[in-house]
């Protein structure tokens, strides 16, 4: 786990504040030289219809619907948001059978900024949340949140405000189920301070009746298994206002026995993730993160006996899918989504 840390905080520079940076693709799509906004020239095609189980209760994450971005500054490049509109994606998304959507906070401020332009913040959002609602995306997830764990006079805590304030109106707006935070910057503290700090931020969203899922990986020197999460959300699942983010990838390289999956409850779990990989590599952790999440099917992840595990603590959806890979961003909208879509429903 130590070695894992060093190598993201190697490869990114140092700490990933605020956590994405992001690419835009030649291959995925053009940008107009003026607005940074591409052209979008996809025509429909056979493809446009997912083909496999259209009662799928699918989340599209928001690097899996994003096209030509990645999380971590220094990847690729530093697009982290999405080069195509909101209300295209919103469509072809609902035309493919997904009704749940995750947003990244870099993208919902793109949004507002360039996208959605009338009124304040509030009544843009506002419009964001009627472009769902029409395309038939009454689930929303929003993300991410770094700094939480730090004490709030902390500079860095304090620096994350702006991401907090914007993801707090958000989650009111858009009626998102939850959040999504994590220590991925791989900050040491105390048990004790760590489940205060969750407690804390899960009862502020709770004043907009949004979740907050943790989510943990091998970056984090605090959690080891799923025994030390369930600890450090202790006081917030007391209060049923924060719990566990399950992420198929990270507890696969945490190397998570599923039975403890299978003996939570389904109050334990705020939301879940999943896609496809490998079980080893020689990839150091920050490539194979952003390049590896394979569309369900395409690796060798244990899936359907971990939607067994999930299922069994009494989880029922909706399943998210974040899918991270060079081919898959190099996709148009009309192979990208239905491709997604029909792998995941395989497994659900």
């Amino acid at each position: 786990m130590e070695s894992n840390r060093r190598d993201i905080l190697k490869a990114t520079g140092g700490a990933l504040t605020g956590t994405a940076a992001g690419i835009g693709q030649a291959n995925a799509q053009e940008d107009d030289g003026e607005t940074g906004t591409p052209t979008e020239t996809e025509e429909p095609t056979e493809t446009e219809q997912g083909d496999g189980n259209q009662d799928a209760n699918l989340l599209a994450n928001c690097w899996m619907h994003g096209g030509g971005t990645t999380p971590f500054r220094g990847a690729h490049g530093h697009r982290h948001w999405s080069p195509w509109s909101l209300e295209r994606r919103a469509e072809k998304l609902g035309e493919i059978g997904f009704n749940a959507i995750g947003l990244f906070h870099d993208d919902i401020r793109y949004r507002v900024e360039n996208e959605f332009t009338e009124g304040d913040r509030t009544a843009r959002l506002e419009q964001m949340n009627s472009v769902l609602q029409s395309n038939g995306i009454d689930f929303v997830e929003v993300e991410f949140l770094t700094e939480w764990i730090l004490p709030e006079d902390d500079y860095r805590y304090q620096d994350n405000s702006d991401n907090r304030d914007l993801l707090l109106e958000a989650a009111d707006v858009l009626d998102a189920n939850h959040i999504k935070v994590g220590n991925i910057n791989g900050y040491p503290r105390a048990t004790e301070d760590v489940q205060q700090r969750f407690a804390d931020l899960s009862a502020q969203f709770a004043k907009v009746d949004t979740l907050v899922g943790m989510e943990f990986f091998p970056v984090d020197p605090n959690v080891d298994n799923i025994a030390d999460a369930m600890e450090l959300t202790s006081l917030a699942r007391g209060e049923g206002t924060g719990g566990l983010y399950l992420d198929l990838w990270h507890l696969m390289k945490m190397d998570v026995n599923f039975d403890n999956i299978s003996a939570l409850s389904a109050d334990d779990i705020v939301a879940v993730e999943f896609q496809d990989g490998y079980i080893d590599t020689e990839m150091d952790f920050l490539q194979e993160t952003i390049n590896l999440r394979k569309v369900p099917g395409e690796g060798e992840f244990p899936i359907a006996d971990w939607v067994s595990s999930v299922r069994d603590a009494g989880f029922d959806g909706p399943w998210g899918l974040e899918i991270l890979s060079e081919e898959f961003r190099r996709l148009s909208m009309n192979d990208a989504y239905p491709l997604a879509f029909n792998a995941g429903a395989e497994y659900i």
